[in-house]
C-alpha cells in the first residue's frame, strides 16, 4: 500500500498547529453546545492571532479538517498493517472504529459529531470526509477480492464503503444515547458484509523472505 508523502519538518510544525486549533475549538464546541465559538475566542486560548488562523483555515469551518486528517491517517495504519490473510470485513470495521475506541471516550465523540452534523457548513465537510481513502480501502481490498480493471467499477467498492462507514456513524449520532458504540460496529460490519459480498475473494499473495529482505536494505 502506497503510503502518503512524508512531510518536512516546516509542513509538521504548521499541521501540528493546525490540529492545535482543531482541538482547542472542538473542546469549546462541546463544553459550548453548539459551533459559535468566535475565531478570537478560540485564538485567545491557543495563543495565536486572528491572522495566523486564516492564515491556516481560509474560513472557520475548515479548522475540522485536520481531525478528519487524522482519523484518516489511523485507518490508513490500520489497513496497512492488516495481514494479507486477515478478514477483511473485520480489518475495515477495525479501521474505522479505532481512534474512537483508542480513546475510550465515544460519547464525547458522539457529541461532537452531532454538533457537526447539526451545522450545514460543517456538515458539508464531514459528507466530504473520506475522499482521501478512496484509494486505500481500494487498494486493500484489491489484495482480497477480484475488482476486475474497469476504473470505475475499480474503485466503486472503496466509494460505498466510505458512505456505509458515514451512515453508520450518523445513525449512532441521531439515536442519541440509546446506542452505544458497539451498535456502530455491528452496522458496520452488516453494511460492508452486504457491500462485498458479491466480490469473488482471491487468494492473498504473502511476501517473501527474500522481498522483505529486499524492502529493508
Amino acid at each position: 500500500m502506497s503510503k502518503p508523502a512524508k512531510q518536512t519538518l516546516t509542513e509538521r510544525r504548521a499541521e501540528e498547529l493546525r490540529l492545535t486549533i482543531a482541538l482547542t475549538a472542538r473542546d469549546l464546541f462541546i463544553a459550548d453546545g453548539n459551533t459559535s465559538a468566535t475565531v478570537e475566542r478560540i485564538c485567545e486560548i491557543v495563543g495565536i492571532a486572528p491572522r495566523t488562523f486564516h492564515r491556516h483555515f481560509p474560513v472557520k469551518e475548515d479548522l475540522v479538517m485536520p481531525l478528519f486528517r487524522r482519523t484518516e491517517a489511523i485507518i490508513y495504519e490500520v489497513l496497512e498493517q492488516a495481514a494479507p490473510d486477515a478478514d477483511p470485513v473485520e480489518t475495515l470495521v477495525d479501521a474505522f472504529t479505532a481512534e474512537i475506541r483508542r480513546r475510550q471516550v465515544p460519547e464525547f465523540d458522539r457529541d461532537f459529531l452531532a454538533l457537526i452534523n447539526a451545522d450545514p457548513q460543517y456538515r458539508l465537510r464531514w459528507l466530504d470526509w473520506g475522499e482521501g481513502l478512496w484509494d486505500p480501502v481500494t487498494e486493500f481490498l484489491s489484495v482480497r477480492m477480484d475488482l476486475g480493471d474497469d476504473p470505475f467499477l475499480r474503485t466503486l467498492p472503496a466509494k460505498l464503503v466510505l458512505h456505509t462507514i458515514r451512515q453508520a456513524y450518523t445513525h449512532w449520532v441521531s439515536a442519541g444515547n440509546t446506542e452505544d458504540f458497539a451498535e456502530v460496529e455491528a452496522l458496520q460490519r452488516a453494511g460492508i458484509t452486504r457491500l462485498i459480498s458479491g466480490l469473488k475473494a482471491v487468494t492473498p499473495q504473502k511476501k517473501s523472505p527474500a522481498a522483505a529482505g529486499r524492502r529493508k536494505a
